[in-house]
């Protein structure tokens, strides 16, 4: 669930992002089913923590965060009801599943937040990226 007020995204027992969360508070963090990745270091202008295979209700996660000056900035959120898998090619992929893919994405996030997609603190985006081949839900904290 979304805190309107602050943008804190819950979505599980302990795990809640927001403009709290540090890059340093989060590289701590064992959440998910695969160790973390890092991308830049502490002191860094820019820094990203993925967290893969995040498991919430049966649901996965694949949770990306990237921090500017150690400030959180957006968080990419891919939402799946099986694990995620990673693969060589893209043999697998079809241009209807992902289509299926961005409406499951929207369904959770409507449940999640409602309909409300811009606040004071930011905005949050849900769509399908061509160029990626992939949908997923971004939450943007330009605004703080």
């Amino acid at each position: 669930m979304l805190d309107e007020n602050t943008g804190t995204l819950v979505i599980g027992k302990g795990i809640a992002f927001g403009t709290h969360i540090s890059f340093d508070m989060a590289k701590r963090w064992t959440i998910g089913k695969e160790s973390p990745e890092f991308v830049g270091t502490e002191g860094a202008q820019e820094q990203k923590i993925t967290f893969r295979n995040v498991v919430v209700d049966d649901v996965y996660f694949i949770l990306r965060l990237r921090f500017n000056n150690d400030k959180l900035l957006i968080i990419e959120i891919f939402i799946s009801p099986v694990p995620f898998e990673f693969k060589e090619n893209w043999a697998d992929w079809s241009y209807e599943e992902e289509i299926k893919h961005l409406e499951h994405c929207k369904a959770w996030l409507q449940k999640e937040v409602g309909a409300k997609r811009n606040f004071d603190w930011g905005s949050i985006w849900c769509g399908y990226d061509s160029l990626g081949g992939f949908s997923s839900i971004k939450i943007n904290y330009s605004r703080q």
